[in-house]
C-alpha cells in the first residue's frame, strides 16, 4: 500500500491503515519527542496525542509532504508546546513558592494566605486578553495553537501575551513586596 492509498484509508477510519502508521512511525515519533523534553513518560504521553490528533485532523492533511513529515512537524510542536507549558509552570510555583518561604519565616498562616492572595490578584490585574491567555494556557493547560483558534487571533500574538503576562506578574509581585 503507497502513502496516498494509506492517508486515503486513514480518512475512512480503517483501523488496520492507523495500525500500519502506529507500527512504523511510533517508536520514531518517541525518540524524536524524548530528544526535545527528556523525558520518556512525556514523551510517550506526547506520541500517544499525536496519533488521537492523526485520528481526529486527517482530514486537514493536504498531502503537500509526506505524512511522515507531518507526523514529525505534529510531535515537535506538541513537544515544544509541553516545554512552554513547563516553563510558565515553573515560574508560577517559583513565584508562589518564593511568597510561602518569605510567609514560612514568621510562621504566620496570615501572612501566607496574604502573600497568595497578592500573587492572585497580580494574576487579576493582568490585562484582560493576558489574563484570558495566562488562565486557558496555566489554569486550563490547554496547547497555544488552541488558545489561538479560541480568541481568533496567530500563534505568534498568544504566545507574545503569555510572555508579557509573565512579566507583568513577576513586576506586580515585586512591586507587592
Amino acid at each position: 500500500m503507497d502513502e496516498k492509498q494509506i492517508v486515503e484509508s486513514l480518512k475512512q477510519h480503517d483501523p488496520e491503515a492507523f495500525r500500519l502508521v502506529y507500527d512504523k512511525y511510533h517508536q520514531r515519533l518517541v525518540y524524536l519527542s524524548y530528544g526535545i523534553v527528556h523525558n520518556t513518560e512525556d514523551a510517550e504521553d506526547i506520541v500517544q496525542e499525536v496519533f488521537i490528533d492523526v485520528y481526529d485532523a486527517i482530514y486537514s492533511f493536504k498531502q503537500e509532504s509526506k505524512l511522515s513529515t507531518w507526523l514529525h512537524r505534529i510531535t515537535m510542536n506538541k513537544s515544544y508546546n509541553l516545554l512552554r507549558y513547563k516553563r510558565v509552570h515553573n515560574i508560577f510555583t517559583k513565584l508562589e513558592d518564593s511568597l510561602l518561604q518569605r510567609a514560612d519565616k514568621s510562621d504566620d498562616s496570615e501572612e501566607k494566605d496574604e502573600k497568595i492572595e497578592q500573587l492572585h490578584k497580580a494574576i487579576a490585574a493582568l490585562p484582560k486578553r493576558q489574563n484570558m491567555v495566562f488562565t486557558m494556557f496555566f489554569y486550563e493547560k490547554l496547547p497555544q495553537k488552541e488558545i489561538a483558534e479560541i480568541m481568533g487571533v496567530a500563534l505568534p500574538a498568544v504566545e507574545q501575551l503569555i510572555f508579557r503576562a509573565k512579566q507583568n506578574i513577576r513586576k506586580n509581585v515585586k512591586d507587592i513586596n
